[in-house]
């Protein structure tokens, strides 16, 4: 049985093109790591994201919207 969050909310630090698309540096609770903005060219820094897989999904506009999975913990 795998335990852990499978989507996460993160917080977006930095956006930039890359080589493969649109990139996002985001803060996961502390930690900052790289993921793919091509699901969400409209992501800003300072937007929440959920991320799963080193990719956002959507952009969090409220964060009722997340219920408990997904948690930023910053």
């Amino acid at each position: 049985m795998m335990e852990g969050t499978l989507v996460c909310t993160a917080r977006v630090v930095e956006v930039r093109d890359g080589p493969d698309g649109l990139v996002g540096r985001v803060s996961v609770r502390g930690a900052q790591v790289e993921v793919a903005l091509d699901f969400v060219p409209e992501a800003r820094a300072g937007d929440d994201v959920l991320v799963h897989a080193g990719v956002a999904l959507s952009v969090v506009k409220d964060p009722a919207e997340t219920g408990d999975a997904g948690r930023r913990g910053d």
